[in-house]
């Protein structure tokens, strides 16, 4: 079996990085360029070799509603105009491949993560600007839905089930990371296009709403999407505790059970307190690759989950970007992955 060079690690594809909350909340009103030492910095993600990331807009709940949710996006999105640089922006196919291939600096996406603002703040507008995943919700309930940290869940508010229908006009993908199970088969039953996880863990290591049922995650592969493993140890074990092993262990089941092409990276890294010993930053991914490799995993399967499974679903999300999302052909993000069994 081919050996990696650890000098030449896999390219990554990151689905989730709160970037921007973490430097909001960590390193106030500092340029991105002038934290090679934060947590989330470009030297780590150029060790890491992270040729993409998705960044993540976090809305937090307590400023949801009509007045201060829209406000509160605004101020996120001049914050990231003066502050995330350093990055190359993606919104075609052709800069995305760009990126992906290392003739430009990292590339970043964008994703709402909590879209209470979108019922006031322009759907088109939020296209414009670069984004092409929302999450509905964050873990409360908000104008549109519940989140997976209700105690009592409900699904989709009509106010809801009429966004989802302008976001999939548009081709935005969904994020369905912190959707309470009533919201979840909603936006099945009701959204045509394309779904992700892009950072969750599996229920069957840890039974919280947080996280993944195996049904949920045979629903987002169905619908051609990825499922992001996270790097986050309060939602990987019960103890709270993890380490590069337990983030093994997850991928490791998902591809034993729905194939190679299901899983990609979603770090969650400056989203959460604790860390995983072993994967504490972008640049110890690299170490996941060769723990995959360690284990019997061929280079294309190990190479699809580093990034490659992301690369083909952003690809195909930004090409059918203007097509209603129920043209988005199911599995289609799959291309060139070997599928059932990942190991050779």
């Amino acid at each position: 079996m081919k050996r990696c060079d650890p000098k030449r690690p896999w390219p990554v594809i990151d689905a989730h990085v709160d970037l921007l909350h973490h430097l909001m909340a960590r390193h106030p009103n500092t340029r991105l360029v002038d934290l090679p030492h934060a947590w989330v910095s470009i030297p780590r993600l150029r060790e890491g070799e992270v040729r993409v990331m998705v960044s993540a807009f976090y809305c937090p709940d307590s400023h949801n509603g009509p007045v201060t949710a829209s406000a509160h996006l605004r101020s996120l999105l001049e914050y990231a105009d003066t502050y995330l640089d350093g990055l190359a922006p993606i919104r075609t196919p052709r800069e995305l491949a760009a990126c992906w291939r290392g003739e430009d600096a990292s590339g970043c996406l964008r994703l709402l993560e909590n879209g209470d603002a979108l019922l006031e703040f322009p759907v088109e507008e939020l296209k414009r600007r670069g984004f092409s995943v929302v999450g509905l919700t964050h873990g409360g309930r908000n104008r549109l839905a519940d989140g997976n940290g209700v105690e009592h869940p409900e699904g989709l508010t009509p106010a809801g089930r009429e966004l989802l229908r302008e976001l999939e006009r548009l081709g935005f993908a969904i994020d369905t990371a912190h959707l309470s199970e009533p919201a979840f088969r909603d936006v099945v039953e009701q959204f045509g296009g394309p779904l992700i996880c892009s950072h969750g863990g599996l229920r069957s290591f840890f039974r919280i709403p947080r996280n993944l049922s195996a049904e949920q995650v045979r629903t987002i592969l169905s619908r051609g999407g990825v499922v992001g493993i996270a790097a986050a140890p309060e939602i990987l074990s019960p103890d709270g505790r993890a380490d590069i092993r337990t983030v093994f262990a997850q991928i490791d089941r998902l591809v034993q059970r729905n194939g190679a092409e299901a899983v990609g990276i979603g770090s969650d890294f400056g989203g959460f307190d604790s860390v995983c010993d072993g994967l504490e930053d972008h640049s110890r991914l690299p170490r996941l690759g060769e723990m995959l490799e360690r284990a019997g995993y061929g280079e294309e399967a190990v190479a699809g989950i580093m990034g490659g499974n992301w690369f083909r679903f952003f690809r195909r999300l930004l090409t059918d970007s203007s097509v209603d999302g129920r043209h988005f052909p199911v599995g289609s993000c799959l291309d060139g992955v070997p599928s059932g069994r990942a190991f050779v």
